[in-house]
């Protein structure tokens, strides 16, 4: 069973996916992630300064530790994509999808052109087949399967756009980006609340039938919360500011002496 196998199985068992935020380029987080038993670890290459070597190594750590990886992109570009995906990923993250065509174009970017989706992307996987280990054309005809497809909706527009989004044919995933949204919300001041509209996403996702994530706090409260409403994998925590605050404490227990 490959390892979005194993997700899409402890999912349906009805348990909790977790996995945190990772932003510093060193691989050793990735791994120590895996060593303690994350679920998978989402490598942002929207706001972290990760080039694509340093993505490559974290994927790599993430999986030889025994975890997921996952690798959120800073936009949905297909030529950007075709290195990232030939790197052997297990899922891949779009950000702000504010339309079924953005959803549709980042569904076509992780897919070659002779497959159902008629997609975007080149023939040239290298880690994906084990470096040539594995047969390139057994890959090719399985490779759309073994790499969720998640799309972000942190915005009005793409919750005013969500029946069309879940309507496209190849997502595996919508998770809501509660923090952008709340913005989006507030920048429309029109008396919109961000509980009715996480609600009532929620409620229509989970009827769809589609998996849902969205970010919590490191808390059983806010798992509890989230997961009453159909949640089915999280993330919290972020590798930086657990450093961050970890230091911290550690300097504090001596700040009297």
């Amino acid at each position: 069973m490959n390892r979005v196998n194993v997700l899409r199985q402890k999912i349906a068992d009805g348990k909790l996916v977790k996995g945190f935020f990772l932003t510093m380029s060193d691989p050793m987080v990735s791994e120590i992630a895996g060593f303690a038993g994350y679920d998978y670890v989402w490598i942002d290459a929207e706001h972290a300064p990760l080039d694509r070597q340093e993505i490559f190594y974290h994927i790599m750590a993430a999986q030889g530790s025994g975890c997921c990886a996952f690798v959120r992109v800073a936009n949905i570009e297909p030529a950007a994509m075709k290195a990232i995906l030939d790197m052997g990923p297990d899922g891949i993250i779009f950000p702000f999808v504010n339309s079924a065509e953005e959803a549709k174009l980042a569904v076509s970017a992780c897919s070659y052109p002779d497959d159902e989706y008629n997609g975007l992307r080149g023939q040239g996987p290298i880690r994906a087949i084990r470096y040539g280990l594995d047969n390139e054309n057994d890959y090719m005809k399985a490779a759309y399967g073994d790499v969720l497809k998640i799309m972000q909706i942190e915005t009005m527009e793409g919750y005013e756009s969500l029946e069309e989004i879940m309507n496209i044919k190849g997502i595996d995933s919508l998770f809501i980006g509660a923090a952008d949204l709340s913005r989006s919300i507030n920048g429309r001041n029109d008396g919109t609340k961000l509980d009715d509209v996480y609600d009532d996403m929620c409620k229509r996702i989970r009827e769809k039938g589609i998996i849902l994530g969205a970010a919590i706090g490191p808390c059983v409260e806010d798992a509890q919360r989230v997961t009453d409403k159909g949640v089915q994998w999280v993330v919290f925590g972020q590798d930086s500011r657990t450093l961050a605050m970890g230091l911290k404490a550690n300097l504090d227990a001596l700040k009297d002496f």
